[in-house]
């Protein structure tokens, strides 16, 4: 007699991906079983977003009707909905340094991330998002096993059988794997793809510590840098030939409670290889060579136990199976330069939650309907590594780091227009086809808009010169020059000028000159492609958005004077019935989240 599947999804890890998955399934009516090795909350890295990141964690909260997932777009939902343990991100920063010599502050670069309501970025304290995730599947609806072990599984047929370490077996209709490297499916189904074929080749020695300094307390003045945004306020990069460093701090605004800082150094291991040496050792011997580096560690201390890995670099022949697939880091991974880590999730998380809804809509499970998810992972992966890999070529010389990170900052920009554009096009109109996974999902920093595309390959040939031998300067000056008179790159960023070193910031003055160049001095066809959406829209977004927030401040200041005098209040009431008042931005200008439902007479749990 057949088995009869318990559960219609059965997800392994319950982090940010799994969680979210999870609560998406489960709103949409089906039944998920969300499967955790070890207790939330708990240690993971992965902690900082990007201005692309942020939109599609609003798009994925609007289109699903989870406000959980949208309350981690933006630093300030995420300290009001989670906690203030979490960094903010106003900026990507990065100093280059040079063996025993001091920085140079004008060896610095900045990007700085979208002023609110759109942004600032943040700074991810995991064990708390990933718990509040977690919690917010439960609520939906998903049932969570933690300190759950998985030692054997099969998927046969139309049912996925687990078998746990504490002799439980748990039957399912679909079965995701979200549990990152170590893939249980990947070595199981034997997916594991050639890593030689990666450009990037990188290893890291990381930890989580305290005491580490901010960088503006230790380095030049403000004046010399001529930078946007405080470094402490950014996640930090520092270059050098050879490898990189993180430096995320969570403790780096008016309300933090968290003194910890995420520290990682990532070596190429061409240059680098694995030395067996004690992870804290090896780490200090690369901060003492740079003179610039280690007046941020003098005091630093470690409160986890150091991390070491040999070749970061994974991939998978495939995502998808017979009633199967792999969230985006048990597929993938590259190297966490430039933080598109979580933009790769959240997409794949997208993408699969659409397909899985409508696989059990019309009962219709056929690998061929999950193949578009594959073709964009391969895609996406492959340009990334390209990315990554040419960055590290770049760190042999600052000249060229300097034209590169030029690449990647139009990538990104790119990348956060069309994102953004999506955003708010339904903000404008509902039109809930504009959602479409199939079709909102855009490939990573901007590489599916055909004039970077080609931009990006001519500078990547560029490099190539350069691991063949070529001059590394003759090469950044050539790649400069690639940014003169680009149509869809606003003209007074002058990025083609190498003492450029950052772009505007992006606040409402900004984002306003920024718009108006792209309606009358871009071609009009760019202008559709990048905006397409009237100016009044963010306007009245931004308006609300204040409203919102003085809403807030009112309501704690008003709750804090009525303790003094009162005991009594309705405060333990659901916000929702307690403060209608205090709805977000979204919900005040009459967006309404798309309904998704799995439910249909052809549905089968099988």
């Amino acid at each position: 007699m057949p088995e009869t599947p318990q559960y219609e999804v059965m997800i392994l890890g319950s982090g940010l991906g799994g969680a979210m998955l999870a609560a998406i399934l489960a709103k949409a009516g089906l039944s998920v079983l969300l499967v955790e090795g070890e207790t939330h909350p708990r240690f993971t890295i992965g902690e900082a977003t990007t201005p692309d990141t942020n939109f599609r964690l609003k798009l994925l909260g609007l289109k699903y009707g989870i406000p959980e997932i949208t309350n981690l777009s933006t630093f300030h939902d995420l300290r009001d909905s989670v906690g203030p343990a979490s960094g903010v991100k106003r900026a990507f920063s990065f100093l280059y340094h040079r063996e025993g010599q001091q920085q140079n502050p004008l060896e610095s670069h900045q990007y700085p991330t979208l002023a609110p309501p759109m942004g600032p970025d943040c700074h991810f304290f995991r064990q708390d998002t990933d718990a509040y995730m977690m919690a917010a599947a439960v609520r939906y609806g998903a049932t969570i096993r933690q300190q759950t072990r998985i030692v054997d599984f099969e998927v046969k047929d139309d049912v996925a059988k687990l078998v746990s370490n504490k002799g439980e077996v748990f039957l399912g209709s679909y079965l995701v794997d979200a549990t990152g490297m170590k893939s249980v499916l990947a070595h199981k189904f034997e997916l594991r793809d050639n890593v030689d074929a990666y450009l990037t080749n990188s290893r890291a020695i990381f930890t989580h510590m305290v005491n580490v300094e901010h960088y503006d307390n230790v380095g030049h003045s403000r004046e010399e840098y001529k930078l946007k945004y405080p470094l402490s306020q950014s996640t930090l990069h520092h270059m050098f030939e050879g490898g990189w460093m993180w430096v995320i701090p969570f403790n780096n605004h008016a309300d933090a409670v968290n003194p910890l800082c995420s520290v990682g150094l990532l070596l190429n291991r061409d240059i680098h290889p694995e030395t067996g040496m004690d992870p804290e050792t090896e780490f200090f011997s690369f901060v003492r060579r740079y003179p610039g580096m280690e007046k941020q560690f003098t005091k630093a201390k470690a409160v986890r136990s150091w991390m070491a890995t040999g070749r970061l670099q994974y991939g998978a022949t495939r995502l998808n199976g017979p009633r199967y697939s792999l969230l985006s880091h048990a597929a993938f991974f590259i190297d966490p330069l430039f933080s598109s880590g979580l933009v790769l999730t959240t997409a794949g998380v997208d993408m699969l939650a659409q397909q899985l809804i409508e696989a059990f809509k019309h009962n219709d499970f056929a690998v061929e309907n999950f193949q578009h998810i594959d073709d964009f992972f391969v895609k996406n992966v492959r340009f990334f590594d390209q990315v990554v890999g040419n960055s590290f070529t770049s760190f042999r010389d600052v000249d060229l780091w300097d034209a590169w990170f030029r690449v990647w900052v139009v990538g990104l920009l790119v990348g956060t227009e069309l994102n953004g554009k999506t955003y708010l096009q339904f903000i404008e109109s509902g039109d809930k086809s504009v959602l479409d996974a199939k079709t909102s999902v855009r490939g990573v920093l901007g590489s599916d808009f055909k004039q970077f595309r080609e931009l990006f390959e001519r500078a990547s040939a560029e490099m190539d010169k350069v691991r063949a031998g070529g001059d590394p300067k003759e090469a950044a000056n050539n790649i400069r020059e690639m940014f003169r008179g680009l149509d869809y790159v606003p003209t007074y960023f002058k990025w083609h000028d190498k003492s450029v070193r950052t772009t505007p910031a992006f606040t409402i003055g900004g984002m306003t000159r920024m718009y108006f160049w792209y309606l009358f001095k871009s071609p009009r066809h760019v202008f559709q492609e990048l905006y397409g959406w009237k100016p009044w829209t963010a306007y009245k977004y931004i308006l609300m958005s204040i409203l919102h927030t003085m809403g807030l401040n009112r309501r704690r200041t008003n709750s804090y004077i009525r303790d003094v005098f009162s005991a009594w209040n309705n405060e333990w009431v659901s916000p929702e019935k307690a403060q209608p008042a205090m709805a977000s931005p979204e919900v005040r200008i009459g967006v309404q989240a798309a309904p998704v439902s799995a439910a249909a007479n052809g549905r089968t749990t099988n």
